[in-house]
């Protein structure tokens, strides 16, 4: 393939649906980086791991890290060499803060309180999104690529009983 992936499509929904249908805990697919010439990277590697939470108040958190990341020498932050906490911090990304739905547009954007990469505090990051079955697709374009995240809904057995025996 050539280019850039087909951008989403957002269901038809109203603000209020939309907004109803991201609440949950989503857990990561695939994080994937598409260039115009067709290829892509995966900066997390292909087991990364990851959640993306939005709460019925409108707040939301989102963790991305690469699987199996070495331990740390230390617990102790003073004491960790600056080479062995770089490469830590550069296989981890988070941030918090609420969120703001757009259905007309297929946007959410996530207003950023605060980020472990502190030049993302204090802004907006739009996505556009589409739900598939059980699967959330948000997308952003970072210069010429295009960044696609898939997330899975992820409802805990604990959860899923406590629901089902207040039906």
């Amino acid at each position: 393939m050539i280019g850039l992936p087909e951008r989403l499509v957002a269901p038809a929904m109203s603000d209020a649906e939309a907004f109803a249908a991201f609440i949950g805990c989503w857990q990561l697919v695939l994080m994937g980086i598409y260039h115009p010439d067709g290829t892509a990277d995966h900066p997390l590697g292909d087991g990364a791991v990851g959640q993306i939470m939005y709460s019925v108040d409108g707040h939301m958190s989102c963790h991305l890290m690469q699987a199996n990341r070495p331990p740390l020498a230390s617990y102790g932050l003073d004491h960790i060499p600056d080479a062995d906490l770089g490469r830590a911090i550069r296989a981890y990304s988070g941030y918090f803060g609420t969120f703001t739905v757009d259905a007309a547009a297929g946007v959410v954007t996530h207003h950023v309180a605060g980020a472990w990469y502190p030049n993302m505090s204090g802004s907006d990051q739009p996505r556009r999104y589409a739900f598939v079955g059980d699967r959330l697709f948000l997308e952003a374009e970072t210069g010429d690529d295009l960044v696609r995240i898939e997330w899975r809904r992820h409802v805990t057995e604990a959860a899923r009983r406590l629901s089902e025996a207040g039906r």
